[in-house]
Parts: structure tokens; sequence; C-alpha cells
């Protein structure tokens, strides 16, 4: 009787005994896991979190070398995001197998099965050969698949070089891991929407050129949702039929034009973010499962006027945050898209005004010749103030102008074609240089905005006799070179700018040109242009004016003044260049 009672003692004990032992392990696991999880709480990026991850993975799980992985299902293939531990030929041969589909079966394996994979001793298992073991240095291994939103996301891959036995503890804490780093990862990917599309809000609210931003919407929509494709539609003036902006890589075949009348599409004209699980029923030739999903592009009114769609070479179901940024993304692509659109509708304006002030009908010149260059700054997408302006006055003689008002766009134009024409009915009254200024000063104060301003040349032209009368307002200084000495003169006439200040004087000085002699005229832009710290400044084009002169035609010459002055440096301000030469001898 005392020897059952003692069997049936010991099994009780050993049942306990293995109890505690199943707790301890279970505490073990559990304190482990909260360590994790504690520090993968900061919210952080994908690329951060990942690193924490591995490192600490690593050593919760006794690995030699652990790295993880994105799956890129179009490709069939993993990409390398972390690893610790591999050097030299490891690193390489890592990288090397990542590239090639089915080059990390193992990690592939616990993918597609959605589980941890453990392998004690990858050669008696039957998972390697010997000389793959040792060329991989791995005789034992733990896969960890990472699934995000039921997508096979990618994993994490432990290496041991030593075959290993793995206990029930083991399993225990592989899962947990694979569950903790989920949801850090599904929390980072959370921290990159925000992080992305805050990015994408600064870069694309700064473009004006509708190219410009549709770029800036293509690359935002495939960077927030790691999409393989992107386009941005418009919709064509039937209001039915969404058509792909043009771009350098147009949208597959099947998806060139999308019609919003269709039940599938019809979502979007109700402000709706559509998801498109079987693209390949839509497309012309597929080659393979593909998934997408387009989010409207809202106007002022609420009214569609295009979409943003992002394109995944595989099918996959986004999760609400992801559907949300899209939408998001959508809408900030809205407000710069209807700036760029006004924007270049104002270009088209002003573009429009400066082909006015800068085609002239010259009058009869006689023996004299004029050359003009009119360049716009280098990159630069609004229209200036810079003009020039030939006309005959009632005397006879001729008036020269070069004018530059401040400012850009169609205000600038606008005001700049106010500011040609006052100065013509005030040279037509009286065509005395210092006159017109002063008049025309006083006209534009009370026209111009208070940070408005012109800088002026004007000159008349007795073309009988070659005398000229000149007056400048705060302008470059005009040039003239002497023909019979080979030398440069600079016109240093006294004068303020215009639009600023009641009632300035404008000081005239007379001066004759000789037969081979040229007067420029220019607009600041050439003085300015600039090659680091140095500007360009009169002395250089003075320099080039003196070396081309004797050489070339005024036309030609004018060219060369600009050409010179862009090969010292950038030109950053629109800029005129003026060139005149008179042939006949003084009566």
């Amino acid at each position: 009787m005392v020897s059952q009672v003692s069997e049936v003692e010991r099994a009780r004990l050993l049942e306990l005994e293995r109890m505690v032992a199943s707790l301890r392990e279970d505490s073990e696991v559990a304190n482990a896991l909260l360590g994790l999880s504690g520090a993968l709480a900061e919210v952080r990026s994908l690329e951060q979190t990942i690193d924490l991850a591995i490192r600490m993975v690593k050593e919760l799980m006794g690995a030699d070398r652990i790295f993880s992985a994105t799956w890129i299902a179009g490709q069939q293939r993993f990409e390398i995001t972390g690893q610790v531990g591999f050097e030299g030929p490891q690193y390489d041969q890592l990288y090397e197998l990542a590239e090639v589909p089915e080059g990390l079966p193992l990690l592939r394996a616990a993918v597609r099965q959605r589980a941890p994979l453990m392998i004690g001793d990858t050669v008696t298992d039957g998972h390697l050969t010997m000389n793959d073991a040792k060329l991989r240095t791995a005789r034992a291994y733990v896969g960890l698949p990472l699934i995000r939103w039921g997508e096979e996301f990618g994993g994490i891959g432990m290496l041991f070089e030593e075959p290993r036995r793995f206990t029930a503890k083991d399993e225990a804490l592989a899962r947990g891991i694979a569950r903790q780093v989920g949801v850090a990862l599904a929390n980072a990917r959370q921290f990159n929407l925000l992080q992305t599309l805050r990015s994408f809000g600064e870069r694309v609210g700064s473009k004006l050129s509708l190219q410009e931003v549709v770029a800036d919407v293509v690359e935002g929509g495939r960077e927030l949702l790691s999409g393989d494709a992107a386009w941005v539609y418009f919709l064509d003036s039937s209001s039915r039929s969404l058509v792909a902006a043009s771009q350098e890589h147009a949208p597959i075949a099947g998806l060139e034009r999308i019609d919003v009348t269709h039940e599938l599409w019809r979502g979007l004209s109700q402000g709706k973010t559509v998801p498109i699980t079987d693209v390949e029923a839509l497309i012309d030739e597929p080659s393979g499962p593909m998934s997408a999903v387009i989010a409207p592009i809202p106007g002022a009114d609420g009214q569609l006027i295009g979409a943003v769609l992002v394109l995944f070479e595989r099918t996959l179901t986004l999760g609400a945050d992801d559907v949300e940024a899209l939408s998001v993304l959508a809408a900030h692509s809205a407000l710069a898209i209807e700036n760029a659109q006004r924007f270049e509708r104002q270009q088209r304006v002003a573009r429009s005004l400066q082909e006015g002030l800068l085609t002239t009908e010259t009058p009869e010149l006689g023996d004299c010749t004029i050359g003009t260059v009119y360049e716009p700054a280098a990159g630069e997408a609004e229209v200036g103030g810079d003009f020039f302006d030939v006309f005959e006055l009632p005397d006879g003689r001729l008036a020269l102008v070069v004018g530059d008002v401040s400012g850009k766009g169609a205000e600038a134009a606008a005001q700049t074609a106010m500011a040609k024409y006052m100065l013509r009915a005030f040279a037509t009254r009286n065509p005395s240089p210092s006159s017109a200024l002063f008049h025309l000063n006083n006209a534009l104060l009370k026209s111009f905005p208070d940070d408005r301003f012109m800088t002026i040349m004007y000159a008349v032209l007795d073309v009988a006799t070659n005398q000229l009368v000149m007056a400048c307002g705060g302008h470059p200084p005009p040039l003239i070179y002497r023909y019979d000495t080979r030398t440069v003169e600079a016109l240093e006439v006294p004068g303020t700018i215009l639009g600023a200040f009641e009632d300035q004087s404008y000081e005239q000085d007379v001066y004759r040109l000789s037969p081979g002699d040229v007067f420029v005229a220019y607009t600041d832009g050439l003085v300015e242009a600039r090659k680091g710290p140095k500007l360009y400044g009169r002395w250089r084009v003075e320099k080039s004016l003196a070396h081309h002169a004797s050489s070339l035609s005024v036309t030609d010459l004018a060219r060369r003044l600009y050409d010179d002055a862009r090969q010292f440096g950038n030109v950053t301000d629109d800029t005129i260049v003026f060139t005149l030469g008179c042939n006949v001898s003084p009566k």
C-alpha cells in the first residue's frame, strides 16, 4: 500500500515539476516579449524599428547572424532591409541570394506557411545539403514571417553555426516575437505614412509647374504605399473619363483612360477611394496578379478633377490607414494642381503681355541699326518686367527706351505695359528726357503698389546728326564703344528709381555718335550673372564690348555680349541687351 502511495505521489510531484517548469518558461517568454514590446513601443521609422528589432531578436534567440527582408512579390524575390553579423563574403552572399527567385528558400517557406519555421539541423532534416549548410554557415535556422493586413510582407531569418534542439519555449518565443515585431512594424508604417505625407505636402506645395506637380504626385503616391507604379489622371471635357497625364511612363494598356460612369469606378465621383483587387481583369495582356487603389482629386468645389492611381504587381488588400493616407495625398495634390493650373494661366497672359512689350514697330532709322536680345532668367518660370521700346517723336527724332519694372508675373507685366505707354504719352507731349521721366515718376508713384518701382534708360536720338540726349532713372549706365580709339565710355547720368519718391529731378546729358561707334543699354541681369560669389560686373561687359564691337554687326554684338555673361556664370534675372550703331557722318 505504501509503495502504491509513493508511486502516486511521485507521479504527482513529477507533474507538478513539469507545471512549474512550464510556468517558469512561460514567465521567461512573457518577460522577454514584454521587454521586446517595451523597446519597440516608441514610434520610429520603419528603418529604425527593423534595426532595433533584429538586434534584440538576435540576443533573445541566441542566433549567430540575423537578417530582415521584404518580399517583392512582383519580382518573386526578397530585398534585404537589415542585418547583424554578416561580414565580408557572407554579407555579399546574403544580398546576392536575395536578388534571385528562391534564393532564400527557408525564409520563403516561413512566409508561405505564415508560421515560424524552426530547423534544428538543416542537413539531417533535409533542407540543405552539407555543402550548402557550410557555404551559408547555417546548421540551424529560424524563419519568422512578417504578415501585414493579410499580405506576405517579409520575414526575419536567423542562422546558427551549430545544430540546435529547439524547445517548446523557443517555439513560443518565436511566435511571440513574430507578433510583436509585426505590431511594431505596423506602428512604424503609420509613422512613415505621416512623415511621407508631411514631406510630400511641403514639397508639392512649393511647385508652380503643373508638370512638376504631376511628377511629384506620381512619386509621392508610389512611395507612400510602396507601390510598383503610379499615375495621375485628369477629367476630360466630357466629365465622363479620366485621362492619364502625359508622363515619361504611360499606364499599362487598359488603364490609359478610366470611365468614371462605370460601376467599378463610380465611387470616384462620390469622393471615395476605390481599391481594385483584380486589375489583371481590366488590362489587355496581364503578366500576373495585380491590384491597385485609386483616390479622387477634388476641385475647389468638391467636384472630381482628377485621380491618382497606385499599382501593385501582386494581389494586395490595403489597410484602412493606407487608403486614408492616399486620400490625404490626393487632397494635398488638388490644391497644388489648381495652384499650378492658375499660375500657368497667369503665365500665358503675362507672356502675351510681354510679347507685346518686346515687339515694337521700329520707325525709319536712316543709316542706324538696332540689335536687341531678350533672355529670361535660366530656369525662371515667371516672366519679368524687362522691356525696350523704339518710337518716333513728333519732331522726327527717335525715342530709345530700356526699362525694368520690379517683380514677376502677370501683375508686373501689366504694370510694365502701363509704364511703357505712359512714357510714350509724356514723351510725345515733351520729348525732353528729364521732363518725361519727371512726369512718369509721379504718375507711377500713384499707380504702383508700395513695393513696386522701375529703372529706366530713356534717350532721344537725332538720326540726322547722331546726337543722343539721355536720362536715366536708377538704371545701369549705358556704354558707348568709340570706334576711333577702340575704347568704351560709361554714360553715368544721375537719377533715382521711378515710382518710389515724388517730384524727383532727372538730369540729362548729350552725346554724339561718330561713324562706327556703338551705343549699348542693358538691364541688370547682364552685370549680375554670377559664378559662386563673383558677379560678372560692368567691367567685364566693357571688356567684351571693346573686344567684339569692331568685328560684329550690332545684332550679333547684342547676342555676343549676352553669351559672354552666360558663359561666365548663372544669369539669375531676365536680361535685355540693346545695341545701336549709326554709320553716317554728322551733317
